[in-house]
């Protein structure tokens, strides 16, 4: 409960005055903790930062092999995959999130590429993996998705980018662009 608060503090923080002008004192402030309160839960502005990107940016509870089991075929398994990127990623905190990583990732490359690691390379890597897995079991065809499964993330990278260049869409194209998407990965799968 307490980290929760600390990291929305930290979240509208960083997101007034970007994260080198961002003190340990106004995140502990805006917390409602004093200063040492802030240092029991966190040690420096990195880990904060670090803790607010596995929280907003890491669907570390996706389990694609679990999710692909629990479709009864590709079809389903397309469907389940995009919306739960599209659910994990368009949040507002986790575009909140993003427009930070975007605007201050050069100033912290160390955390960047962490992130990048941990969570974009893992998430293609399991991709890969399942994908693997369901060519080999006949459920879908070898070709250049399996080959390379970030282009199935594609899609929704472009949303995120659409939606912190030129702000909200609307729902309607939100939704629509969400069933393009899962009707491209299904193609390719198929």
């Amino acid at each position: 409960m307490r980290n929760r608060q600390i990291l929305d503090a930290a979240l509208a923080v960083f997101s007034e005055r970007g994260f080198e002008a961002a003190r340990m004192d106004d995140i502990a402030a805006r917390a409602g903790l004093s200063k040492g309160g802030l240092y029991a839960h966190f040690r420096s502005k990195d880990e904060i930062f670090e803790a607010l990107l596995r929280r907003a940016l890491s669907p570390s509870d996706l389990d694609l092999a679990a999710l692909r089991a629990a479709s009864p075929d590709m079809r389903h398994f397309a469907e389940a995959f995009v919306n739960r990127l599209y659910d994990d990623l368009m949040r507002p905190d986790a575009l909140a999130v993003q427009r930070l990583l975007v605007a201050e990732g050069a100033r912290i490359p160390h955390l960047t590429a962490q992130w990048q690691h941990d969570t974009v390379e893992a998430l293609v890597a399991q991709l890969k993996r399942v994908l693997a897995r369901c060519v080999a079991e006949g459920n879908c065809r070898a070709g250049v998705a399996t080959r390379h499964p970030w282009l199935l993330l594609a899609p929704v990278a472009y949303q995120v980018l659409w939606q912190l260049v030129f702000g909200k869409a609307d729902d309607a194209a939100l939704q629509s662009r969400r069933r393009e998407h899962i009707a491209l990965v299904r193609e390719l799968l198929a």
